[in-house]
């Protein structure tokens, strides 16, 4: 099923569209949330998992789902933004006994250690659905290192072309994680 499909079928026969959502993106929004909210219950976990489903929901059904972000990017996204709101709502109400919870191993800090792990890990998936060669270019690039002539030359393309690929691709991919919550 598409995530056009599945928008529409939210929006027809919201109980089945949100079933199939749930079953399609519930693993990733639950590591999302876990990342976010290591050290916390399994139930704020879980309440901030619901919560994200619920929000998606609510976009869809008022026409603040912008469908040129596509549903999974959008999503994550919500789960990211909906485990920090749950966390600092969680660190509010800690008392002062719990301070040790802020936890700094070896000057690391640990929620900063996570967001990265969640931050990497959309980016790698926006550039896993590039189309080719632009995927190509872009593991060349980034992951294997590579020069641009030796891309070039190994995509048999131009210089100029590789150049024009990276950055548009750039822009593209600042433009989807900007609107999915991530900060650059």
């Amino acid at each position: 099923m598409s995530e056009e499909e599945l928008v529409d079928k939210i929006l027809r026969s919201t109980s089945e569209g949100m079933t199939i959502a749930i079953d399609l993106y519930g693993g990733a929004v639950k590591k999302i949330c876990m990342s976010i909210l290591a050290g916390y219950q399994n139930e704020d976990v879980e309440e901030a998992v619901s919560d994200s489903f619920v929000a998606l929901w609510k976009a869809i059904e008022t026409g603040r789902y912008d469908r040129s972000v596509g549903i999974k990017y959008y999503l994550y996204g919500i789960a990211r933004r909906t485990a920090l709101n749950k966390k600092r709502e969680l660190a509010k109400n800690q008392t002062t006994e719990d301070i040790d919870n802020v936890v700094r191993i070896a000057d690391v800090d640990v929620e900063q250690e996570a967001m990265r792990k969640v931050e990497y890990q959309i980016l790698n998936e926006m550039i896993m659905e590039l189309g080719s060669p632009d995927k190509e270019i872009f593991l060349y690039r980034y992951y294997e290192q590579f020069t641009i002539k030796e891309i070039a030359a190994k995509l048999m393309i131009t210089v100029k072309t590789v150049e024009n690929k990276l950055t548009r691709g750039r822009a593209r991919l600042k433009k989807k994680l900007l609107q999915c919550g991530v900060s650059l």
